[in-house]
């Protein structure tokens, strides 16, 4: 396929109304729009490349991986009205593939690291939210040759769907904010965990469920508190649905730091994240896998809630 791809650093994503192929003015998201099978929106840049606008593709693939190629074909061809700017161009896309857990991997080349930032974080939109519409994937995961893509801090992107972006009307994109996070680090013994808050300048299109599970995994440096997970863990992804927040990480949590007991680690992140509004419980998986026991005690398919009981 001769193309280019984008892809971007999560920030707040200005989504404004989008033109059809028709011409007919729509919002540039589709979410709940009843229409006929075979209809996607392809997401695309306007004329001054700072907004996403979108229209509408019909296609007659039904397998998964063709059709991530035709749409993604769509989106690196001119459109005929000049006010829209393909996303795919300047670099090519080596390879897609997608894998039995409805997660498509879209590697990408070296030209891709050399996007404008705000370009490349416009694109990655775009390509997530155009890919997200097929049955069958859930996520998308973009790397840059054999590597992991990371964001503007040096975070890694990991997995990412439609919802990690967040409409916002208006015309200007706000890449960072200060947040302050209440977390939950071990004490300096590892059996117990003390509360602890850490103002954060963050991408303000992450969710701050996945920036919390980010910064327990970075640690802590305080001299009276413990990391409690392993800095290698990557999160595959954290969503949230009916106040149960689902934590999706690698193998490499299932390696606790020296002297952290796993319900230190695990309640760490549980507590935690239930500061958060609209969040009562938490699931972990590994790998997507729950049937998980770090512990005669501690079993993955268990959904935690809050134990302040093991916080001093």
């Amino acid at each position: 396929m001769n193309r280019t791809v984008i892809v971007m650093i999560t920030v707040i994503l200005v989504m404004t109304g989008a033109v059809s192929c028709a011409g007919k003015q729509r919002g540039a998201s589709a979410g709940g729009t009843e229409r006929k099978p075979g209809i996607y929106d392809i997401y695309c840049l306007d004329r001054d490349e700072n907004t996403l606008k979108s229209y509408e593709y019909e296609s007659g693939v039904n397998d998964v991986a063709t059709l991530a190629d035709d749409l993604l074909e769509q989106m690196s061809v001119p459109h005929e009205d000049v006010n829209l700017r393909e996303v795919i161009r300047d670099f090519g896309i080596a390879n897609i593939a997608v894998t039995d857990e409805k997660q498509l991997i879209l590697t990408v080349d070296e030209g891709y690291a050399h996007l404008d930032p705000t370009r490349e974080i416009l694109t990655r939109a775009a390509i997530v939210r155009t890919l997200s519409q097929i049955d069958g994937i859930d996520y998308i995961q973009i790397k840059l040759k054999d590597e992991d893509l990371t964001d503007a801090l040096g975070q890694p992107v990991g997995m990412m769907s439609a919802a990690d972006f967040v409409d916002n009307a208006g015309d200007e994109i706000n890449a960072y904010e200060n947040k302050e996070l209440t977390l939950y680090f071990a004490d300096a013994d590892g059996t117990a965990l003390v509360k602890a808050t850490r103002d954060v300048e963050y991408n303000t299109s992450i969710p701050a469920e996945k920036l919390i599970v980010e910064q327990l995994i970075a640690g802590t440096e305080a001299g009276r508190l413990r990391s409690t997970i392993n800095p290698q863990t990557k999160i595959i992804n954290v969503t949230v649905k009916d106040g149960i927040c689902y934590v999706n990480l690698d193998s490499a949590f299932l390696s606790a730091p020296d002297g952290i007991k796993p319900e230190v680690m695990l309640y760490s992140v549980v507590d935690s994240l239930v500061e958060l509004p609209g969040i009562q419980k938490v699931q972990f998986a590994v790998d997507g896998e729950s049937n998980i026991a770090l512990s005669d005690t501690c079993s993955l398919s268990t959904v935690y809630e809050r134990n302040l009981d093991i916080v001093r």
